[in-house]
């Protein structure tokens, strides 16, 4: 060390040692030491000190830009005081008093020191990501001009973060770096801008799937921002901004519009139509559970009414078997409650853009992206539905075993629905009717219009309410035993059990009532042994009525049988052989009926008018229940093992 350098460092040091406790006198040695050594980097830098620990920013601020400007590439410790400043300035809301001190100094140096600090911090933060990452933000708040030219290095290295740790720098790309940029994009190239899409695209669906507090709109209108944003960087058609109240058909026949114009592939769409899809996939997953009333809906199997218009049932063109096979159009929705519109525009419009992204142009890139997307749980939901609409059977039963957290209820509806998808219902789908009535839900809900139609294949969204599922499963048996009617010799029993369930809607199915009466009355004998423990519908009470005084005079016995008080199995009572011999039941007949029999006749009848106003769902679903083996004995042609359809 030469006698210069030796002179040098003894002022610094004296001046150092006499900072904290006297700090004229060390002024005073600096000011030496500046005269004698005026490009000496410990000279100025102590000079600086002296300023910082008296609080004097502006002071300070010159001898920092002094030392900032001559001294870039070297000494540590000017990077410890860059650091103190860049981060000082990277939390003003939420300082420190020394911070603060920082801050002041900041404002009084020159624009060019200024931007200097920024463009030598990044150049020096090595590997240091995340640092040179907030360099750059820093730089673009202060600096917005310089965004045009930096920003696709700034964007680079979040991609490349996004690799160790996607959600620390999803954030930075979504929170911080994006609203920077939105104003004057850069051009990017197109895989970086499609990447940072993704990644900005994910960041959002996971608040939206993970944050039950989120404002989805909200985040959807910011999807649909960085949608834009991406798109200028990369010079497409621009698409529509988000809004919640543009109908999904305009957002589509854009899409449309942009796909004529693009070659085939065409990122641009892909894109484009990959939002699209999900928005609507999102849409219809959300509505699929009433926000409410918490009631789930579930897509199932409407039923076909084959009843011919104005007319009686006289053949077997009634039932599916005589119809002409269906169309192989996609089914229609019917309207069973007041979201069924939403749900079925929201599932259809998925749809639409599902069928397009899995065209040969479309389909590789586009289960890339699904794969890179945390969409597992609807997508399977979605796939599923998807194949029933389009009565793909098998592909849904394997469907069914991707699916998550499915409940019991549900998955039992839905094995019921692919049962009746074809054509026939198996014990299999009976045992799930007994499974469904097992699970009935505790919210009450109300009977369903048009879950069946006549003469086209259609779906319902079937709301999960006690009262819509014990219709669903009614209105399954009901259609298996109808076509029984035109077989020869059909039972009394079966006669009388479609009527018991007939009482659930009694403004519909008409006509196959009047049928059953008409079958009923060509009959030489008739006994209706259920009629006192499951029969309460006044309209079929009144013409069973008469029906028993009208056939008096003829050569008939019309039976009917009551059960003595207290012993209705419809109430859940004990049917053992014990209890059967205590309480006999007492058949009622019009052959040689006398004066006795016609008054216990009207007693009987005045019982189960008197029973009109219980509750008709819950009867139905008990004599369902009650009377599982009789049902199964007439759909299946024989009672299977009690333990094949025990109710859990």
């Amino acid at each position: 060390m030469t006698s210069v350098d030796e002179n040098e460092m003894y002022m610094v040091s004296q001046a150092q040692s006499l900072r904290k406790t006297d700090p004229s006198s060390a002024k005073a040695w600096i000011l030496t030491a500046k005269t004698l050594y005026p490009n000496a980097f410990n000279v100025q830098y102590e000079a600086y000190l002296l300023e910082r620990d008296a609080k004097n920013s502006e002071m300070a601020a010159q001898y920092f830009s002094i030392i900032a400007t001559n001294f870039t590439n070297q000494h540590a410790e000017l990077w410890q005081e860059v650091n103190a400043l860049t981060s000082a300035l990277r939390n003003e809301t939420e300082n420190t008093p020394e911070q603060e001190f920082y801050v002041k100094m900041y404002k009084h140096l020159t624009p060019e020191v200024q931007h200097s600090i920024f463009v030598h911090t990044i150049s020096n933060c090595g590997d240091n990501l995340q640092q040179c990452i907030h360099s750059y933000i820093l730089m673009f708040n202060k600096f917005p001009k310089t965004a045009v030219t930096q920003a696709p290095r700034l964007l680079e290295m979040l991609a490349e973060g996004m690799k160790a740790d996607p959600d620390v720098y999803q954030r930075m790309l979504v929170e911080e770096v994006l609203p920077l940029i939105q104003n004057k994009p850069p051009e990017l190239n197109p895989v970086l801008a499609c990447r940072l899409y993704t990644n900005s695209l994910e960041y959002y669906l996971r608040q939206i799937m993970d944050d039950e507090k989120c404002d989805t709109t909200e985040a959807w209108k910011n999807i649909f921002k960085v949608l834009m944003l991406c798109g200028q960087m990369m010079g497409w058609e621009p698409f529509l901004p988000f809004s919640k109240q543009v109908n999904q058909n305009v957002y589509w026949d854009k899409l449309v519009k942009i796909l004529r114009g693009s070659p085939a592939g065409s990122s641009q769409v892909l894109f484009y139509a990959t939002t699209l899809f999900i928005y609507s996939l999102h849409g219809y997953i959300r509505k699929l559970r009433i926000e409410d009333a918490e009631v789930s809906h579930v897509l199932v199997e409407g039923f076909i009414d084959w009843t011919p218009e104005g007319g009686e049932v006289q053949s077997m063109d009634w039932t599916p078997e005589g119809a002409e096979v269906q169309s192989m159009e996609p089914p229609k929705f019917s309207a069973t409650t007041a979201i069924s519109q939403e749900l079925s525009e929201a599932f259809l419009h998925a749809a639409r853009c599902w069928q397009l992204l899995n065209t040969e142009q479309f389909q590789r890139d586009f289960s890339q992206l699904m794969l890179a997307l945390p969409l597992a749980p609807w997508i399977s939901r979605f796939l599923f539905d998807l194949a029933i609409y389009f009565g793909h059977r098998d592909e849904a039963n394997k469907l069914m075993a991707d699916m998550t957290t499915q409940s019991t209820l549900v998955q039992s509806l839905q094995i019921l629905s692919l049962n009746l998808m074809q054509g026939s219902m198996t014990l299999q789908g009976f045992q799930c009717i007994l499974k469904i009535l097992a699970e009935l839900p505790a919210t009450s809900g109300q009977l369903l219009e048009n879950i069946s139609l006549k003469s086209h294949r259609h779906m319902i969204f079937l709301p999960l309410t006690k009262i819509a599922l014990i219709q669903y499963c009614t209105r399954a048996i009901t259609s298996r035993l109808s076509r029984m009617l035109f077989e020869p010799n059909c039972s009394d029993r079966l006669l009388g059990d479609l009527l018991a369930l007939l009482q659930l809607n009694p403004d519909k199915d008409i006509l196959l009532k009047q049928h059953i009466f008409n079958l009923i009355t060509q009959r030489k004998s008739f006994n209706l042994h259920i009629l006192s423990n499951y029969i309460i519908a006044t309209d079929i009470i009144e013409e069973l009525a008469y029906i028993w005084n009208t056939q008096q005079q003829d050569d008939v016995n019309f039976e009917l049988t009551g059960s003595p008080t207290g012993s209705s199995s419809a109430s859940g009572g004990t049917n053992t052989p014990a209890a059967a011999a205590a309480a006999q039941p007492r058949r009622i007949g019009t052959r040689g009926a006398d004066k006795g029999a016609r008054d216990e006749f009207k007693s009987l009848i005045r019982q189960q008018i008197a029973r009109c106003n219980e509750h008709v769902p819950t009867l139905v679903a008990n004599f369902i229940t009650q009377e599982h083996l009789t049902l199964v004995q007439h759909i299946f042609g024989m009672a299977p093992p009690v333990e094949t359809i025990v109710i859990k």
